[in-house]
């Protein structure tokens, strides 16, 4: 049984002429592009939104790419300046950071848990040295449990770290 069919539907035989449904979508788009002007205007005030998904990369994480093979430019390129640049320009007051995929888990258990160490402290120092920009969520070297344990351990206790962030897929798992 088909749909009833609804009065004024452009893609129906009978509906508004084409010429009605191009000049609605064209009054959409220049919508669009208020609301985009309005958007820029707003994030020229003080910032105040919260990024709860804001990637970093630590030096030490890129060099352990690097000696991995598995380096990537635009992580290279990661400062703390252009991160804080970025969140000026978008009007984002507080970044909650993680790892950037790849990740932490490449070889073995004991590389990642070295490398989500370094990263852990290297995310704690920042978040320190930008009180209010900067929080932090613990990495994992997962799919290592016992390790993955000891850093929330760390990161909570020590670190005194926000939460705690994972991919969603490990190795097969």
């Amino acid at each position: 049984m088909l749909p009833p069919r609804r009065v004024g539907d452009p893609f129906q035989p009978g509906g508004p002429p084409r010429r009605t449904f191009l000049t609605g979508l064209a009054a959409l788009g220049a919508g669009a592009l208020v609301y985009n002007d309005e958007t820029k205007a707003q994030t020229s005030a003080a910032p105040h939104r919260i990024d709860v998904h804001n990637h970093v990369a630590p030096p030490g994480y890129i060099a352990e790419l690097t000696r991995l093979g598995l380096t990537q430019a635009a992580l290279a390129a990661w400062t703390p300046t252009k991160a804080l640049d970025d969140m000026d320009r978008a009007g984002v007051a507080t970044s909650v950071t993680s790892m950037s995929p790849p990740g932490i888990w490449f070889v073995d258990d004991a590389t990642a848990r070295r490398i989500a160490r370094i990263c852990n402290d290297y995310e704690a120092r920042l978040a320190a040295d930008h009180p209010g920009r900067f929080g932090m969520f613990i990495n994992l070297p997962l799919p290592d449990i016992d390790g993955s344990l000891r850093e929330i351990e760390y990161g909570f206790d020590t670190l005194k770290a926000d939460g705690v962030c994972f991919y969603t897929s490990y190795g097969d798992k």
